[in-house]
């Protein structure tokens, strides 16, 4: 389950306490073809804040490197699960597909992984996570097509989570990355929304954590009306830097 954790850690979702990063070398067996192979992952690491759209800065791995099995690149996202015959036939054809070759050849871990998850039926939270964790290692010419999908998968997952606490972050994500794309009318409009007294964060959101999430939304609107698609960040202690 390393693989998992690797990407609990990598997307934020978990504390990390050491004083520096540190990987180490983890074993797999690669369900295509059934060979093992040792890949580094992330072991720990320090965080000293994140940037508006969750990638945590600072001696830390963000997102974590994820164990691809050499040769056909698959990515080993849970090293405990096991596949029947028919899955395997399944997914060695998928793996194996031109589609699957243009993703490895091209394309990013966590973008491929995302692929890997569409594929095997995974849920959208999950898919977001990792097309968002994708976006963190693009770079500028991949960046635009991840960002978009991305963005696709938060808006639907914000659609669901309407009416709780969660969508508060899930709309902050879509409005950064709608700016990052440089869509500032739909960028002003999420944010204006999220501005309003029907859009601030419910009773669940602890007082400072609500006050925190207001500064995003005012710098965002001043970043928009900048017609900035540049990066902005928190420190740990949640203030606003970069800006």
């Amino acid at each position: 389950m390393r693989a998992l954790l690797a990407l609990s850690l990598a997307l934020g979702l978990a504390p990390l306490s050491a004083p520096a990063m540190t990987f180490m070398d983890e074993s797999f067996v690669c369900p295509i073809d059934g060979q093992p192979f040792t890949a580094r992952v992330a072991a720990s690491g320090t965080s000293f804040g994140r940037y508006f759209d969750a990638q945590h800065y600072g001696p830390i791995a963000s997102p974590g490197p994820l164990p691809a099995c050499p040769g056909n690149g698959f990515i080993v996202e849970d090293d405990q699960r096991r596949y029947d015959a028919p899955e395997l036939e399944r997914l060695r054809a998928f793996v194996a597909s031109s589609e699957y070759r243009r993703w490895v050849a091209e394309d990013t871990p966590y973008y491929r992984l995302a692929k890997q998850q569409a594929f095997f039926g995974a849920s959208d939270e999950a898919i977001a996570r990792s097309l968002l964790a994708a976006t963190w290692e693009a770079g500028a010419r991949r960046y635009p097509r991840y960002a978009a999908e991305a963005l696709e998968a938060w808006q639907k997952r914000a659609a669901r989570e309407a009416g709780n606490d969660r969508a508060y972050h899930s709309r902050l994500l879509v409005g950064e990355l709608q700016r990052r794309l440089g869509r500032f009318d739909e960028a002003r409009a999420t944010f204006e929304a999220l501005r309003g007294d029907a859009g601030f964060p419910g009773k669940q959101v602890a007082a400072d954590d609500a006050a925190t999430l207001r500064k995003i939304v005012e710098a965002q609107l001043q970043l928009i009306r900048d017609r900035s698609v540049a990066h902005a960040r928190l420190d740990e202690n949640g203030e606003i830097v970069d800006f």
